[in-house]
Formats: structure tokens, C-alpha cells, sequence
């Protein structure tokens, strides 16, 4: 189900998650809850409290109340209105990672540039937990058992796939034990950068005998819950 902000009943599911707001401050209303939402203060007549409880209020507050409590507070929000506020493939995806991503299998490392050639690969240097733009970087993962792999990049929420194959193909072949990659066709380490976005970056890789997992998030979750794969993650810090 969808919010629609000319429908009384979903503008009435407003109000329960606004009273909640206001219950953890004694300094708040609802209605001093909404103007935060809103971003000013709103004009409202005798016994409002009682309009917003019945779903009566313009159907511009109602989307401006709707978006920034799902930007703001989400998790309080579906738990007293899952009808408004249904999780994203995008929130499920994340609670996959959180309860069943490993974490110590899985780095990134910095390559760097010595006089236009790489360092040899046992000199590349791990990171710790921040990378600049333009850093050259590639994945680093110890792996169980042979099999593929693939790769997806998390900022602000949204979710990319990294290709790891040497012509653009979204899996590569790993063997047991130290994978580093991407890989040219010659077998030379092939760098990743982040050149655009500032801010907390989540690398995730997923591991599988088989090189049919999908990229798309919706796809993702489906193939997870019935694959034999590993999933496995890491976050740095991107600065500019």
C-alpha cells in the first residue's frame, strides 16, 4: 500500500506516529511536531488536534508530514503505521547485510602509482576506515572456496553494482584464498576509484558456486534467501 495524501484514513495514520514524537518531549504537541515536518509554522483553527486525528488536513501538509517522517523516522513510523509505511527493497536489503553480512573476510586496499606502474600487490597498502576522492582502490577477499562473485556499492540508501568481470560483466571467478580485484584479462589489478560522492560508502560482496546472481536489489533478495552464497560487507568513510 502507498500513501495518498487526499485519502482521509492515510492522513488520519499520521496522527498516531506525530502523538508518539511528541510523548518522548514534554517541551512538544502533535501539532508542534507537524511544523517541524512541515518547516514552518502552520496556521490552524480551534480544536485542530481533533482534525489531524480524523485524517482533515490539506493534502500538501499530509505529503510534507509523510516524507519527512519516513527521511527522519522511519522505523517509529512502520511500527504504528506499516500500512504508510511499507519497507522499501532498499530497507529489507539492508536488514539482509545487518543480520547476515560477515565482516572479516572482506577490505579494501589502496593502489597506488609508483612512476606509472603498480606496486608489486604484497606492498598495497589496507584501509583503515577513510579514503579520499580519487583514490585508487581495489576489493581484497578471502574466500573459503572457489567460485563467483559480485559486487555492489551503497551510498545514501541507493544501491550500484560494481562490474568485476574484465569486459564489464557483473561477476569474476575467485579461487580459495586471497582475491583481489577487479582483474584485466591479462590478470593485472584493474582500480577502482570514487571520484563523485562524499560521505559513508558500503561495499558489499557476494560470493557463490554459481555466477547467476543477480544485480537489481528486488532480485537480490529473493535469489539470497534461496542461493547458498556469503555475503560479505565493509564501510569507509569517502572525504573529499
Amino acid at each position: 500500500m502507498t500513501f495518498d495524501p487526499k485519502n482521509k484514513a492515510d492522513k488520519a495514520k499520521l496522527y498516531p506516529v506525530l502523538k508518539a514524537l511528541a510523548d518522548l518531549d514534554p517541551r512538544k504537541t502533535p501539532e508542534l511536531i507537524m511544523d517541524d515536518a512541515v518547516g514552518y509554522p502552520v496556521a490552524r483553527g480551534q480544536d485542530y488536534a481533533r482534525n489531524m486525528r480524523r485524517g482533515e488536513i490539506a493534502a500538501k501538509y499530509a505529503t510534507l508530514i509523510h516524507q519527512w517522517l519516513a527521511e527522519n523516522h522511519f522505523e517509529l513510523a512502520r511500527r504504528l503505521a506499516p500500512e504508510i509505511f511499507p519497507e522499501t527493497p532498499e530497507q529489507r536489503w539492508q536488514t539482509i547485510l545487518d543480520e547476515r553480512a560477515r565482516t572479516d573476510s572482506f577490505r579494501l586496499v589502496l593502489v597506488p602509482l609508483v612512476m606509472g606502474l603498480l606496486e608489486r600487490e604484497s606492498q598495497l597498502k589496507p584501509v583503515d576506515t577513510t579514503i579520499r576522492l580519487g583514490e585508487r582502490f581495489c576489493f581484497e577477499l578471502e574466500s573459503e572456496e572457489e567460485g563467483f562473485v559480485i559486487a555492489l556499492q551503497g551510498v545514501r540508501g541507493q544501491w550500484h553494482n560494481i562490474p568485476l568481470g574484465p569486459n564489464g560483466e557483473a561477476s569474476a571467478p575467485i579461487k580459495a584464498g586471497l582475491n583481489q580485484l577487479p582483474r584485466l584479462r591479462g590478470g593485472q589489478i584493474d582500480p577502482l576509484a570514487e571520484s563523485h560522492d562524499a560521505g559513508l560508502h558500503e561495499f558489499v560482496l557476494i560470493t557463490a558456486p554459481t555466477k547467476d546472481a543477480p544485480v537489481e536489489i528486488k532480485s537480490l533478495i529473493a535469489w539470497v534467501a534461496g542461493s547458498r552464497c556469503e555475503l560479505h560487507r565493509t564501510r569507509v568513510q569517502v572525504l573529499k
